[in-house]
């Protein structure tokens, strides 16, 4: 109830400018959280062992980065989140409303990462094909989508979700074992 409360009053875009521009988003050096997790990421898609047809991404709040490299490995992307407010961040930018949160240097980066010579524009537009659900997410029910997801999803991605939202180690392991349903 307390973390429910807690982000009642969220501000996706108090949010993305506070995490997700600079200073906290620096791409000059790999030792900055950005540039790592992106690469983190890139690699982990790069070995080809995580594919499929659906990738649900749980609790994506108002971000996409954590998508990037994922949209060259699945056919949809479902993206999930508890918040309307962050649905619908989200859902602008997948429609390509203006005033969305820039996301460019993100993709550019991961771009320059992969090595494809890729222009970004175009890993952008996949991305926004492939993101083609935004779901409501409750972590803490055993049903957390409120019915299972049909087909089912090949594979799961969350970044910085799970942790976030439950209070301790026992909340932690439940909200897992309801997301890997």
């Amino acid at each position: 109830a307390a973390l429910r409360e807690g982000y009642e009053h969220f501000d996706p875009r108090a949010y993305l400018q506070n995490n997700y521009l600079p200073p906290r988003a620096d791409f000059s050096s790999e030792e900055f959280v950005v540039p790592w997790k992106l690469r983190c990421l890139a690699e982990t898609f790069a070995s080809g062992e995580i594919r499929g047809r659906t990738l649900i991404d749980v609790g994506s709040g108002p971000t996409i980065y954590q998508l990037l490299s994922a949209c060259d490995h699945f056919e949809e992307i479902v993206a999930t989140d508890y918040l309307a407010v962050n649905r619908e961040e989200l859902g602008r930018w997948a429609r390509g409303e203006p005033g969305t949160f820039d996301w460019s240097p993100f993709i550019q980066h991961v771009c320059k990462i992969e090595g494809r010579g890729e222009p970004w524009q175009e890993k952008e537009r996949r991305l926004r094909g492939r993101l083609r659900r935004i779901l409501p997410i409750d972590v803490h029910r055993p049903d957390p989508l409120g019915s299972p997801l049909r087909p089912p999803a090949d594979a799961l991605l969350s970044a910085f979700c799970l942790e976030a939202v439950s209070p301790d180690r026992d909340a932690f392991a439940r909200a897992l074992a309801h997301v890997g349903s």
